[in-house]
């Protein structure tokens, strides 16, 4: 059964048991109060006949009885033994009920042997003879009989044309239901057999659950185009950047089988370009990964760490390693900030690293804080980019010279790394350079 047919039973099921229960609480609410209606008009009536019965001694009771009976009921005097004393009645169907003797006040109602209900006053009464007995009036309540009868064929009536809009409203209210839900069916339908990327069309004007569940959807085609471009990107990056170093083991390794054995300085070339180019592919494979990860925020461990100390121990290591100088500017002693700080380690030491390899002379670093983020900024003296070179800095395996970044184990990575860093932290990395006179890259982190 499908989710449409299902609500739609649903909704009228629902509606139809609260008509159902309605119609029975105005039932028996129109029930009661006839009944109630009725029993104060016999009350009443029986006590203006009492009143007669009792300013009227010398007159036949008998007489009097049948001068205020009701036209379908029952009179009876029934003394203190259940004995009739007197009775007055126009049906013989009103013998068979109750002889019921009372010291009080009381009224019923009950159902006869043909099914209508009798209304039955019993009031004490002082008899001719000083005696107490009762005055019992019975009346037959035909009225509310065919009355009843009449409500019951009114309310069935009524609920079975009810049910008409019903069954057309509840199939509005599912269409209305179904129809965000059938669209994400269709929707994802079609991204699977046509393998595209298609989100939902969704009104602006709507913020209930179901409009949640598409703005979800498409969150989620977001992510997962994302993600799955990354991957093909990934692909094609690492097929073409391995395919020079495979390209060069195989020609050396034919090299070698042919000529290994008998030259010794073939053999030894080609053992080593094979480790070197191998070793290029292994830095290469470990940068592609390392940029895979670092695309996801999830995968950073924020902690509170000193930005200052951070920077002074990565001077510390590349002034050793290059012999360079590098000079720190910073009016701070102590800066704290929340960040992973392995990943803003990579960072500093793919900006120092570039900035050492493509210059000769001192570096300088500046460390700045304003109202929201913290600035370090890298600075050399080298050749500095041009305006191409500026705009594609950051795009993957792009090198600004090529031959002097194989002659340096570049991969044309770093840079792209360091961004994506930055950018999971929430902050942003810029250069600024004019060729001929050097390169700042300022990285900006938000604290």
């Amino acid at each position: 059964m499908k989710l449409k047919t299902k609500i739609q039973l649903l909704l009228t099921s629902v509606i139809l048991v609260v008509l159902l229960l309605v119609n029975t609480a105005i039932f028996f609410l129109f029930y009661r109060i006839s009944i109630d209606a009725e029993i104060d008009r016999i009350k009443a009536e029986t006590r203006v006949m009492m009143e007669a019965l009792s300013a009227n001694t010398e007159v036949n009771p008998s007489e009097l009885l049948k001068a205020y009976i009701p036209s379908n009921g029952m009179a009876r005097v029934i003394n203190a033994h259940r004995e009739t004393l007197q009775v007055v009645t126009k049906e013989i169907e009103f013998y068979s009920l109750p002889i019921v003797y009372v010291n009080r006040e009381t009224n019923e109602v009950i159902v006869g042997n043909d099914g209508i209900r009798y209304a039955i006053i019993s009031i004490p009464l002082i008899w001719e003879n000083g005696e107490v007995v009762t005055l019992q009036v019975t009346e037959k309540l035909v009225g509310i009989h065919e009355t009843m009868n009449t409500l019951i064929y009114v309310l069935l009536f009524s609920s079975l044309i009810m049910v008409i809009p019903i069954v057309i409203g509840g199939g509005i209210i599912s269409r209305l239901l179904i129809k965000p839900i059938q669209a994400l069916t269709n929707t994802m339908t079609e991204n699977y057999k046509q393998r595209s990327w298609k989100k939902i069309d969704l009104p602006s004007n709507s913020k209930d659950e179901l409009s949640q569940m598409g703005t979800v959807y498409n969150h989620m085609i977001d992510r997962l185009r994302e993600n799955f471009e990354k991957q093909e990107e990934f692909v094609s990056d690492a097929s073409h950047e391995l395919k020079t170093p495979i390209s060069i083991i195989k020609s050396y390794s034919h090299l070698l089988d042919r000529w290994g054995k008998e030259k010794e300085e073939v053999y030894e070339e080609s053992i080593h370009a094979i480790r070197s180019e191998t070793e290029k592919m292994e830095h290469l494979v470990g940068q592609l990964l390392a940029l895979a990860k670092n695309q996801q925020k999830e995968n950073l461990q924020f902690a509170s760490i000193d930005v200052v100390s951070l920077v002074q121990e990565v001077i510390r290591l590349f002034t050793v390693t290059y012999n360079r100088k590098i000079i720190l500017f910073t009016d701070f002693h102590h800066l704290q900030l929340s960040c992973d700080r392995e990943k803003i380690n990579q960072v500093l030491y793919i900006l120092l690293d570039n900035a050492c390899k493509y210059s000769h002379d001192e570096v300088h670093i500046y460390l700045n804080k304003s109202q929201h983020e913290i600035e370090i900024s890298i600075q050399d003296f080298g050749e500095g980019l041009t305006d191409t070179e500026r705009s594609r800095i950051f795009d993957r395996f792009y090198r600004v010279d090529k031959a002097r970044s194989r002659e340096t184990g570049g991969t044309g990575l770093g840079l792209t790394i360091a961004q994506h860093i930055v950018d999971a932290h929430g902050g942003k990395i810029l250069v600024n350079s004019e060729e001929g006179h050097g390169s700042t890259f300022s990285i900006y982190l938000p604290y």
